[in-house]
């Protein structure tokens, strides 16, 4: 009789440790979905420790002397009483102040060569065939 239910056993043994099998890996896959959610939250925490350490340490310097001094003196101009005031400006704006000389103006305003400006005293006539034919007819 044993014999006759020994493939019938066998199929049901397998079939349990299948169940067994895909119990086991769906715990693990579980776990690890749990654990890796745990350590994404866990460095979002940290990261936002860090991001609120840099704010209260920027409102703390915001809200110190230090800050309101330079920013009267920056914006409005006020200085205390025994400062010197020494002004630094970069080159361009020096140079925008600066008088030039003849020599400078007149490189500024003499036209370079180039194409675009071979054309400027060009009739439209000879700039339709100079753009068409490239063919100069002045």
């Amino acid at each position: 009789m044993i014999k006759k239910h020994y493939p019938y056993i066998i199929f049901i043994i397998i079939l349990i440790m299948f169940y067994i099998l895909y119990s086991i890996i769906e715990y693990k896959y579980k776990e690890y979905k749990i654990n890796s959610h745990i350590e994404y939250i866990s460095n979002l925490n940290k990261n936002i420790q860090k991001q609120i350490k840099i704010a209260e340490d920027l409102i703390s310097y915001k809200k110190s002397k230090a800050y309101k001094n330079k920013i009267l003196k920056q914006d409005l101009g006020y200085k205390n009483k025994w400062e010197k005031v020494l002004t630094l400006i970069n080159e361009d704006k020096y140079n925008k102040y600066v008088k030039k000389s003849t020599a400078e103006i007149i490189n500024e305003t003499t036209p370079k060569k180039t194409k675009e400006d071979l054309t400027y005293w060009m009739t439209n006539y000879q700039k339709w065939i100079y753009f068409l034919f490239k063919k100069d007819i002045r």
